[in-house]
C-alpha cells in the first residue's frame, strides 16, 4: 500500500450494486480509493493478483464461486486484504456463522450510507494500524539482516571469551543464527601472521584482512564453520561439524598465505568440546597453541593435547612472569625460561629484609606452579626426583637474590631437559609403532595418513609433521616407497600383470600404480620387466 492511500475493488454479478457502492459515500475525503470491480469470484482473484488492494467488497451470490468461497481464497493469498461480504436478510445469519473464514465484516443490504460510513472508517484504522506495525517489523528486518554478521560475530565473540554460561540461551541463540540442531562437536582454531618488525600499521592492517580472506575463502563452500576476527585481529575458524578438519583448512591456509602475501603463519587448533559453553575452553587451548608454533618460528599447526597442554584452565589469558616462565619451561624452551627468570629477579631491589621475604615468596610460588604444571603433564617421577621437598630447603639456603634466580635458572634448564626428553621418547615411540604397523598392513588398500591416525588417536596433521621430524620422508612417500619395494619384489618372483600386482601391494587405480612406479624407480614397469629378464 502506498503511503497514506487505501484501495477497494467491488466485485458483484450485477453492475448497478457494484455502481451503487462506489457512490454512496465521498470514499476520496475518507482515504479510500477504488481501484476495479469484478463481476464473479474469478475474476476478482485475478484482479486481486493484479492490483493488490487493501479492501474486497463482495456479494454473497454469484455465479462459478460466492462470496464465502472468493473470502476463503483470499484469506489464503493475502491474509492482510479485508473482505467484506454484502448480503441480503435471508443469508445474513448464515453468512455470520462463516466469520471463521476471514471475513472482516457483514454489511446487510440494501446498504445504509451511515453505516457503510462506520464500517469504513473502521477499516481505514485497522489497515493504518496494521501498515505502521507492518512497516516497523519490516524495519527490524531489515536492520536485523543488515546487521546478521556483525550480531553473528558479536553472538561467537560472547561463546569465545565466555560472557555467557547460560546452556540453554546459548543454544537458543546458535540456532537462531545458524539454524543448527546438531551441537555436539565443537573445535577452535587461530591463525595469525608473522610480519617484519616494525612493519608499518597500513601493512599490518593489509596482512591481517588477507590473511582472513585466505580462510574464507577455503571455507567459504563449507557449512558448519565460521570465520571472524577476534579483539586481538586474529583469524578465528569455529567449527561445529565433526567432519571438518581444522588441522587440514590451517595447512592450506597457511600455504596459501606465504604464497599470495609472502609472509609466515601459524595455526593453533584447540580441542574438541560436545557443548557451547566449553567453546571458551578450546579458545583458550588454541591461543595456547598458537603461542607455542610462533615461538618455534611459524609456519605449522600446533594442536592442543599433542605438542602441548595448559597448566590451569581457570587462569586468565593474560599471564603473569610466573606463567610465562612455567610456559616455557612445559615447551623445552629453556634459553627463554633462564632469561625471563633473570628478567623477574633483577626486577627486585638489593637485598634486605623485605626483598628476601618477597624473592622467596616467589621462589616458592614458581615451584609451585611447577609442581602443578608438572602434575598436570603427568610427569610424576620428575616430582619425586626433582621437585621434592627437599628443594624447598635447598631454596631457603640462597642469601641473595642472585643466588635465587641461579638456583632457579637450573632448576627450569633441568626441568625443560626432562620434558622435551620425555616428549621426544613418546615420539620416538609413536613413529616406532607406527613404522611397525605400516610393515604388517601397507598391502591393505585402505591404509592411508588418515586411517593411520584414526588407528593410533591422532590428528593427521601431528602425525604428519612428527613423522617427517624422525623419519625425514613424509608419511605418505614412505608408504608409497613400502608398497613399490614389494611389487619390485614380486616381479622378480614371478610374471605378474601390473593390475595384479597393483592389487597385491594395496594400489587399487593400476593407471596410478604404473605412474608412481615410474617416479619412484625411474623407469616403467615395461622397462623394469624387460631389464630384469636379461
Amino acid at each position: 500500500m502506498e503511503q497514506g492511500r487505501i484501495t477497494a475493488i467491488a466485485v458483484d454479478d450485477e453492475v448497478n450494486p457494484r455502481k451503487l457502492l462506489q457512490v454512496l459515500l465521498d470514499w476520496h475525503s475518507l482515504g479510500i480509493e477504488f481501484i476495479g470491480e469484478a463481476s464473479n469470484g474469478n475474476e476478482a482473484l485475478d484482479l486481486i493478483d493484479a492490483v493488490r488492494p487493501n479492501i474486497v467488497f463482495t456479494d454473497i451470490n454469484m455465479p462459478y464461486m460466492d462470496g464465502l468461497e472468493l473470502a476463503k481464497q483470499v484469506r489464503e493469498r493475502d491474509p492482510f486484504i479485508k473482505v467484506v461480504i454484502l448480503t441480503a436478510y435471508p443469508e445474513f445469519e448464515y453468512a455470520k456463522q462463516s466469520v471463521k473464514i476471514g471475513v472482516h465484516d457483514f454489511l446487510l443490504k440494501p446498504l445504509q450510507p451511515d453505516v457503510l460510513r462506520k464500517l469504513a472508517v473502521d477499516l481505514k484504522e485497522v489497515i493504518e494500524k496494521e501498515t505502521v506495525h507492518w512497516n516497523e517489523y519490516r524495519k527490524i528486518q531489515t536492520e536485523l539482516l543488515e546487521n546478521t554478521l556483525e550480531l553473528k560475530e558479536k553472538f561467537l565473540m560472547d561463546l569465545l571469551v565466555g560472557t555467557s554460561s547460560n546452556g540453554e540461551q546459548l543454544n537458543r541463540r546458535f540456532d537462531y543464527f545458524f539454524g543448527e540442531s546438531l551441537r555436539s562437536c565443537f573445535s577452535v582454531a587461530i591463525l595469525d601472521f608473522q610480519s617484519e618488525p616494525n612493519v608499518e600499521e597500513e601493512r599490518r592492517l593489509n596482512l591481517s584482512m588477507g590473511c582472513k580472506r585466505a580462510v574464507e575463502f577455503l571455507v567459504h563452500e563449507r557449512e558448519g564453520i565460521h570465520v571472524l576476527q577476534d579483539n586481538g585481529g586474529r583469524v578465528v575458524m569455529i567449527s561445529w561439524d565433526k567432519a571438518i578438519e581444522l588441522e587440514s583448512l590451517g595447512e592450506q591456509a597457511i600455504r596459501i598465505i606465504k604464497d599470495k602475501l609472502g609472509c609466515q603463519a601459524t595455526v593453533g587448533v584447540g580441542g574438541v568440546c560436545n557443548n557451547l559453553p566449553m567453546v571458551k575452553k578450546s579458545y583458550k587451548e588454541a591461543l595456547e597453541a598458537l603461542r607455542y608454533g610462533k615461538l618455534f618460528g611459524g609456519d605449522q599447526v600446533i594442536s592442543f593435547g599433542e605438542d602441548i597442554r595448559l597448566v590451569n584452565y581457570s587462569t586468565d589469558l593474560k599471564q603473569s612472569d610466573t606463567e610465562e616462565i612455567i610456559f616455557f619451561i612445559k615447551t623445552g624452551l629453556k634459553d627463554q625460561a633462564v632469561k625471563s627468570i633473570d628478567k623477574l629477579f633483577q626486577s627486585l631491589e638489593p637485598s634486605d629484609g623485605t626483598a628476601n621475604e618477597h624473592m622467596y615468596s616467589l621462589g616458592v610460588h614458581f615451584i609451585s606452579m611447577l609442581n602443578l604444571a608438572m602434575s598436570e603433564l603427568g610427569f610424576t617421577q620428575l616430582r619425586s626426583n626433582l621437585l621434592n621437598g627437599a628443594l624447598y630447603n635447598r631454596m631457603f639456603g640462597c642469601r641473595t637474590t642472585s643466588d635465587l634466580s641461579q638456583f632457579l635458572s637450573k632448576l627450569a634448564e633441568d626441568t625443560a631437559d626432562y620434558v622435551q626428553g620425555t616428549r621426544m621418547k613418546k615420539t620416538n615411540q609413536i613413529v616406532h609403532d607406527i613404522l611397525a604397523y605400516l610393515t604388517d598392513e601397507f598391502r591393505n588398500p585402505e591404509v592411508s595418513l588418515g586411517s593411520v591416525s584414526q588407528k593410533f588417536h591422532l590428528n593427521s596433521s601431528y602425525l604428519s609433521r612428527i613423522f617427517k621430524q624422525e623419519i625425514g620422508q613424509g608419511f605418505t612417500d614412505y608408504l608409497l616407497k613400502l608398497r613399490i619395494d614389494e611389487a619390485v619384489k614380486l616381479m622378480n618372483e614371478a610374471d605378474w600383470k601390473a593390475y595384479q600386482i597393483a592389487e597385491k601391494v594395496g594400489i587399487k587405480d593400476p593407471y596410478y600404480f604404473s605412474h608412481r612406479f615410474k617416479k619412484v624407480t625411474g623407469v616403467s614397469i615395461q622397462e623394469y620387466k624387460r631389464t630384469s629378464q636379461k
